[in-house]
């Protein structure tokens, strides 16, 4: 399962609620017929009857929800798809989840980590690379460092210039 959203409180009176969206696509919320969220440890699905987007805000209105109580309970919990509803990607794109855990190599073939984490922000995302002193090394994800990501064989070949490897100092 993987997670599009996180619910952060009920909205109105009749069983909606607010969530924050943490996909790339949120315009993928019209299309979904029911989300999975966690309860208790046991996921639960719930089918989708409205939704509406403001910002980076999804308003969802879900059939067996309906009254701001019921919303209540759903407070902080995770709206999740599984696999399967994932949006195919164009080419040179990839979900997170995917390069997490990819070797990391040079050029030359030579290991250099794995990629730990990403973090995305405005101007460009960047690859947390963990080397085997267990150290945190920041990649801009730009082309001019990152000459290959293979899938398949679940790793990225970076060019290395003077300065990339430092380690951060945090």
């Amino acid at each position: 399962m993987y997670s599009v959203g996180k619910i952060v409180k009920p909205q109105g009176i009749k069983g909606e609620v607010k969530a924050e969206i943490i996909t790339s696509f949120p315009e993928h919320f019209f299309e979904l017929d029911e989300l999975f969220i966690d309860v208790n440890g046991k996921l639960q699905a719930y089918s989708v009857e409205s939704v509406r987007i403001s910002d980076r805000f999804v308003f969802i209105k879900f059939s067996d929800v309906h009254t701001r109580n019921d919303a209540e309970r759903l407070r902080n919990k995770s709206l999740l798809i599984p696999e399967n509803e994932l949006l195919a990607l164009g080419e040179d794109e990839f979900y997170i989840h995917n390069l997490i855990g990819m070797e990391a190599v040079d050029e030359d073939g030579l290991l250099l980590g794995q990629i730990s984490d990403v973090v995305q922000n405005e101007s460009g995302d960047i690859y947390i690379l963990k080397n085997s002193d267990n150290n945190e090394i920041l990649i801009p994800a730009v082309k001019d460092f990152i000459r290959e990501i293979n899938q398949d064989e679940k790793r990225i070949v970076i060019r290395v210039i003077d300065g990339l490897l430092d380690v951060n100092e945090i």
